[in-house]
């Protein structure tokens, strides 16, 4: 006999992977009936949960471990995590003897999860590794350093990914949040399974153990019996209630960093579209949901890419809270911040500029490596004249280049003078030569042509501002 190990780590603070059905042929039974071991994770406490009033948790007093029984021809282990606190799961599973085989899935779900569900509701893993060749000595799991890149959807890359990476990235989970883990054994003389599961605060130690390990066990160690049943709800008096309005069903969104996988400010702007009914509504913040309404929903943060996602509503209503991963921009990428508000032909700031400037302040803080260049653009390349009523601070005669490199100086200052080195900073004007809108048709169009580009730069690229502007 012999034990191989799981090692579980969770962070408090999802990249959901959908594979095809094909891919998991694996049987969520053992050689006998199902076993679902129940963890509750709560914000300053692991606690093992027993299944019903006969359900004792032996415990190893010395090594702080709960000692688990299966069956000798026991195959598939199944724990079911009950989250109750916003962290970042992480596991490893180590095996004792390099002979022995095994695989693992984890999935996920928002409420209530069983092994029928997954068996029978088209439930996929978010999470697999299979026959991962000297797991003896690399474990295999998951981990928060690792980044992987799963952009490259061909099959053969997602099988390579899904099947033969040791570790993946952590998961993220808030509560509500279910995780069943499945370990199965495939071959070799196999003892059982050591779980250790972490939070920040308090680390709690399983052994799953085969019947003839398990009384071995027992026999040499202290141990302690207790019984931790689910609370029950106590069933409330039947009154007659008066008919109540249907509560107010809202979508949820969690913004997440996709690298570092932390939360991030986000803005979120949704637009939204009654059936048969052609007018377009927009909005910004929580999304209240309406019946038969398609949704549109933008998620934009400063120095990350944009994403969209659209969904659709039907008769019945219900509120669901998505996670949402924004990638960060790479050195040689940009993004345009276009509610960063001048007076016109002037490079004086209007009220409330400000605080869109102290996101892009907030971004250089938290990535002190990164170096940047603030480009100013303007709607068209005419030639600017201060008008007589106009010649308080920033007044301005002279070239639309000119201008909007003023405005790109302006914006630099700020931002020095709010603690970024001034040798991370490259302020460069580029007048109207790369307008969004050539024509503008409106207002609206002429205001995203007049806007402020971030332009990511090498971090071994020496500061350079443009002295060749026209007057």
């Amino acid at each position: 006999m012999r034990i191989y190990h799981v090692y579980v780590s969770v962070v408090c603070a999802c990249l959901l992977f959908v594979w095809p059905n094909v891919l998991f042929g694996q049987s969520a039974k053992g050689k006998g009936n199902v076993i679902v071991r129940e963890i509750s994770l709560e914000a300053s406490s692991i606690l093992p949960v027993s299944i019903n009033i006969s359900d004792t948790i032996v415990k190893d007093v010395l090594n702080n471990a709960v000692l688990y029984c299966y069956p000798d021809d026991y195959e598939s282990f199944w724990y079911k995590i009950v989250v109750k606190a916003e962290c970042e799961v992480t596991f490893e599973i180590f095996p004792e003897n390099s002979d022995n085989t095994y695989n693992y899935f984890l999935y996920k779900n928002t409420g209530d999860l069983s092994v029928m569900d997954i068996e029978t509701k088209n439930i996929y893993p978010i999470r697999a590794n299979l026959f991962k060749d000297k797991m003896e000595k690399s474990g295999t799991g998951l981990s928060r350093s690792v980044q992987i890149n799963y952009n490259d959807t061909s099959s053969m890359a997602r099988a390579r990914q899904f099947y033969h990476t040791a570790y993946h990235g952590g998961v993220p989970v808030k509560p509500g949040d279910i995780l069943m883990l499945n370990v199965y054994h495939i071959k070799g003389t196999d003892c059982g399974q050591t779980f250790v599961l972490k939070t920040e605060k308090t680390t709690q130690k399983f052994r799953s153990l085969y019947k003839t390990c398990y009384k071995r066990q027992v026999e040499t160690v202290k141990t302690d019996n207790t019984l931790n049943l689910k609370p029950q709800p106590v069933p409330a008096p039947v009154t007659a209630k008066k008919p109540e309005a249907q509560q107010a069903a809202n979508a949820t969104y969690t913004v997440w960093d996709s690298l570092k996988h932390t939360v991030i400010e986000a803005e979120i702007n949704w637009t939204k579209r009654r059936k048969n009914i052609y007018a377009i509504e927009k909005g910004s913040g929580e999304i209240v949901l309406e019946k038969n309404t398609s949704y549109s929903v933008t998620f934009s943060a400063v120095g990350f890419k944009n994403k969209s996602v659209s969904f659709s509503t039907k008769d019945s209503l219900r509120s669901f809270s998505h996670y949402i991963f924004l990638t960060p921009v790479k050195e040689g990428e940009n993004f345009s911040m276009d509610k960063i508000y001048f007076f016109p032909n002037t490079y004086a700031m209007r009220p409330g500029a400000g605080a869109e400037l102290d996101k892009l302040l907030k971004y250089l803080l938290s990535n002190p490596g990164v170096k940047v260049e603030i480009q100013g653009f303007t709607n068209g390349n005419n030639r600017i004249k201060a008008s007589a009523d106009d010649m308080g601070e920033g007044s301005f005669t002279g070239s639309s280049k000119k201008l909007s490199q003023l405005r790109a100086e302006t914006i630099k200052k700020y931002l020095t003078d709010k603690g970024v080195g001034a040798d991370r900073l490259i302020a460069n004007g580029y007048g109207g030569s790369q307008m969004i809108y050539q024509k503008p048709k409106n207002q609206e169009e002429a205001n995203k042509n007049i806007r402020v580009g971030v332009l990511i730069l090498s971090q071994k690229e020496v500061a350079f501002t443009s002295n060749t502007t026209s007057r």
